[in-house]
């Protein structure tokens, strides 16, 4: 199974930055005021200073836009979503469609397909979710746990401790979970499983 459509990356703003008068703030001071030299410079000062919070805040859409936001705000967007830290030293390009298809995959957590595709990003290869759910008529499930066995050929550039709580997460809190690395088995561990 493929990811989402990532879409084309944007490398500008669209909006560009917002004109503003080299004196918009001491231009709105009264005639009296701004004939005043020394008042004229104190309240530039305050201009100055508020020229730079309004440069930042004209700015937020491109750091919230994970085509054009710098890479340290890429990897904090990556918190917000519960995915595993980011490290500086992944392509930057991986980043930013890793939490791009983040934010697209919250619509499918806890599925087959949601924790398929997660998956498939974190390890770069092929996963293979076995599960026993399935949509019946009142009565008619039987009496039986949920479980899913989710087999992965490796655990790609995530120790194998943080990938297993990658896919616990993704998991619903009330179904078994297996989960394996080539033959070996990484969740639940030897000692909690009877082996």
């Amino acid at each position: 199974m493929s990811p989402p459509a990532l879409g084309t990356p944007r490398t500008a703003s669209l909006a560009g930055p917002v004109a503003r008068r080299p004196d918009w703030l001491v231009g709105q001071l009264p005639v009296g005021m701004l004939d005043d030299d020394f008042f004229y410079r104190f309240a530039s000062i305050f201009q100055e200073q508020a020229a730079t919070y309004l440069d930042g805040i004209d700015n937020l859409e491109n750091v919230l836009d994970l085509s054009v936001a710098p890479p340290a705000m890429v990897r904090f967007l990556a918190a917000w979503l519960a995915l595993p830290p980011l490290e500086p030293s992944l392509d930057e390009l991986y980043q930013r469609l890793l939490v791009k298809a983040a934010t697209k995959l919250r619509w499918w957590r806890g599925t087959r397909r949601g924790l398929t595709i997660m998956a498939e990003l974190l390890t770069g290869g092929r996963v293979q979710v076995a599960e026993n759910g399935g949509i019946f008529r009142q009565g008619e499930a039987g009496e039986r746990v949920p479980r899913v066995t989710v087999r992965v050929e490796r655990t790609g550039w995530l120790p194998e401790a943080d990938f297993v709580e990658v896919v616990r997460d993704e998991v619903p809190a009330n179904v078994a979970l297996e989960l394996f690395a080539g033959e070996r088995r990484l969740w639940p561990p030897p000692a909690e499983g009877g082996d």
